[in-house]
């Protein structure tokens, strides 16, 4: 996702108006449209300049056999007087009529074609064969076009990637690949949108070497391709632009400052829990044992504050009593990652939270509603809004991010904040 596919944005239902009203405001005018009989509609190759694709016929049936015949694309005809009979024929999207049929073969019910007539007087082979081929010389779509699709389909209206697959008649190999190339820089995106590379090319880079590295390449690629006058890069541009590979960096053999900063945190979080003396006392002592000589060093545990209560709206969103805030993103200036919590009733608390890499946001609404989580206090509020975080930022569309090395240790910090909230009464509720 982009800024342009933002989720309030995506979701919200399209405000229909009323067709007549809107032609009329246009001063538009009206033609005939007919909609025939599949039955009633004849075929001539010859009136065809393009020949049968087969492969592109079984697409387009698998298309209409799961989402029905597109009534706003209707099929071109003409009138043909045969053996005493006006019959009208297909001039003009053969790969559809021919794909209804196996559709309706197959048992597929799509009611009645739509039909535009061609004017009698325009009936001749030199204007059909010119309308033929300006109909055929229509943009395909690139792999990127389906790489934002499938982004939206998945993450702002819920599809699962078989369902996808399904609708678009694609493979799941396909999915895959696209999603190589939604996951690549931003800057790759640009030249596959510029034309300086195929999308095709971008995601066998990606493959191969990842994609800063595939980024890397095909920039300087392109770079050998300007030098040679022209304006697109080619596998050959890249041929030169093998390196070995370096070698995995060796597996850590001890535990780093950033593990022990995390073990001391959460061991400083069990000393100061309310029901930390219901521990054996085994347990306590070698709490006690470790932290004792580091009692200088340690945070002092925060005292319980009193929160205002934040209503909700007539909708059931509430303003945040509390806002936390990542580190800045290096690219935006802005907080990567923010969490908000709301106190809707007293010791009834509620989370929310947000992440925004400038090209991949996604964010939860501060909501009291049937399905909403409540949580006893503000910290357990907060922490799993951290917990969101860690699992969306985990997900493949956004694992990619430079600056994940940035939010991911102010996340994990976080959850190892002890709660000076938490009571001995809660402990024991939970453990019922």
């Amino acid at each position: 996702m982009d800024d342009r596919t933002q989720q309030l944005d995506l979701t919200a239902p399209i405000p229909t108006g009323s067709a007549k009203a809107a032609a009329a405001a246009a001063g538009a005018t009206s033609a005939d449209l007919w909609m025939v009989p599949y039955g009633q509609l004849h075929y001539d190759p010859s009136d065809n300049i393009r020949p049968v694709d087969p492969e592109w016929v079984t697409h387009l049936t698998a298309l209409i056999i799961e989402n029905g015949y597109d009534k706003g694309s209707p099929l071109h005809c003409y009138a043909r007087r045969v053996a005493g009979k006006d019959l009208l024929f297909v001039y003009k999207g053969q790969h559809r009529y021919l794909a209804a049929g196996k559709a309706i073969e197959a048992g597929k019910d799509i009611g009645k074609i739509p039909v535009v007539v061609r004017d009698a007087k325009t009936v001749n082979r030199a204007e059909m064969v010119i309308d033929g081929y300006i109909s055929n010389n229509g943009k395909q779509s690139s792999p990127l076009d389906l790489a934002a699709a499938v982004a939206e389909l998945r993450d702002i209206h819920g599809m699962t990637l078989a369902a996808i697959c399904k609708r678009l008649n694609v493979t799941d190999q396909t999915i895959r690949d696209v999603g190589l190339l939604e996951r690549a820089p931003a800057e790759l995106h640009q030249l596959v949108r510029n034309g300086q590379c195929t999308g095709t090319l971008a995601i066998e880079q990606i493959r191969l070497h990842g994609g800063d590295k595939a980024l890397e390449r095909i920039v300087s690629g392109l770079s050998k391709a300007k030098e040679a006058g022209k304006g697109k890069v080619t596998k050959k541009h890249l041929a030169s632009n093998t390196k070995p590979s370096e070698p995995a960096a060796p597996k850590a053999t001890k535990i780093t400052d950033a593990c022990a900063k995390q073990l001391l945190q959460a061991l400083q979080a069990v000393l100061h829990d309310p029901v930390f003396g219901k521990l054996s006392p085994g347990t306590i002592r070698a709490v006690h044992t470790a932290l004792s000589p580091l009692t200088d060093l340690l945070d002092t545990p925060q005292k319980a504050r009193i929160y205002p209560v934040t209503a909700p709206d007539q909708d059931g969103r509430c303003v945040a009593t509390d806002t936390l805030r990542s580190p800045n993103s290096k690219r935006t200036k802005k907080p990567i990652a923010e969490i908000y919590v709301a106190q809707p009733k007293a010791d009834q608390w509620i989370c929310a939270a947000m992440y925004n890499f400038g090209d991949s946001f996604a964010s939860t609404p501060l909501k009291l509603g049937a399905g909403t989580t409540i949580y006893p206090t503000r910290m357990q509020a907060v922490q799993a809004g951290a917990r969101w975080l860690r699992k969306v930022l985990a997900s493949g569309n956004v694992k990619r991010q430079k600056d994940l090395a940035v939010v991911l240790p102010w996340i994990d910090d976080i959850l190892q904040f002890p709660d000076p909230d938490w009571t001995l009464e809660m402990a024991l509720k939970m453990v019922e």
